[in-house]
Parts: structure tokens; sequence; C-alpha cells
């Protein structure tokens, strides 16, 4: 009798650690699908946060040709021009700090991450963003200061001549 029951312990030890093993196999796999969904849901919530910036820039008149003129010629616009296109880039720019950030912890593709803020070699080069960075430049975290300044000194450019036909001028394309 107690020779069977050493065994139905034994037996019963050993079911429980396989149950044991396949629990945590299980949560092993739900912890790797949680961590997906998690950086899908960031990646969508961050583009569609940056693309709406850009598509409210480009679908309202007032604020493209604000954000042109900005970027071509600051001191064409008055100052509460300037101070609602600088607010503007602010919030963007706030954006690609905490893609940046979260580019850092692993919750966002590093990928996306670089995309989304080489945004800014496009525009490096214009006077207008030079303005906002030497006004705003501070108010950002320290390593997201360098990572735009490492941007900004890169020798690519890609702003095709965008920003160089200031109104006034006409354009030799």
């Amino acid at each position: 009798m107690e020779n069977r029951l050493q065994k139905i312990s034994i037996v019963t030890e050993v079911v429980g650690a396989v149950a044991i093993v396949i629990s945590l196999i299980f949560v092993g796999i739900q912890f790797t699908e949680n961590t997906k969904a998690t950086k899908s849901a960031t990646a969508a919530s961050t583009v569609a946060t940056i693309s709406s910036w850009y598509t409210e820039m480009g679908n309202n008149q007032q604020s493209s040709s604000l954000f042109y003129n900005f970027m071509a010629n600051p001191d064409s616009l008055t100052s509460e021009e300037r101070f609602q296109v600088i607010i503007s880039l602010h919030g963007l720019f706030l954006t690609f700090q905490n893609s940046f950030y979260l580019s850092q912890q692993g919750t966002l593709d590093s990928h996306i991450e670089e995309s989304i803020t080489k945004a800014a070699v496009g525009v490096k080069d214009q006077p207008g963003f030079r303005l906002f960075w030497k006004l705003r430049r501070e108010l950002f975290f320290p390593e997201f200061q360098k990572h735009i300044d490492d941007i900004v000194n890169t020798e690519i450019d890609i702003s095709e001549g965008l920003y160089k036909a200031v109104e006034g001028e006409k354009s030799t394309d």
C-alpha cells in the first residue's frame, strides 16, 4: 500500500512538473504575442499622429503657406505668424521625440523612428528650421537634442530645392 502511494505521489509530481513547464511555455508565447501587439499599436499610433500633422498642414492653405514661407524666410512673416509655425513645429517635434524614446526602449521599431525623424533632413538647411531649432532646442531632452543635431549636421540633402522659391521670386524649375 505504501509503495503504491509512493508511486502515485511520484506520478503526481511528474504531472505537476510537466503542467508547470507547459504553463511557462504558454505564458512565454502570450508575452511574445502581447509584445508584438504593443509594438504594432505603438507604430500605428505614431505614424497616425505624424500623418495627421502632415495632412492638416497640407490641406490647410494658410498653414501650408505660413510653413513654406517660414522655412524659406522667417523674417517675411509677422511675429504672430512665426509664433504659429514655431508652435506647430514644436508639436511635431514632441512627436518625433516621443518616437525617438519609444525606439530607444524597443517599443517602436528603430526603422520607423529613423524614417520619422529623418523628415528633419528635408528642412535642416532652411533658415526657418535653423531659427526654430535655435529657439526651441533646449526644450527637448538632451539625447533627442543630440539626435537632431546629428541629423542637422549630416551631408544628406533631400529638400530638392523645395523651399528655395520665396514669395516674390520666380522659380527656375
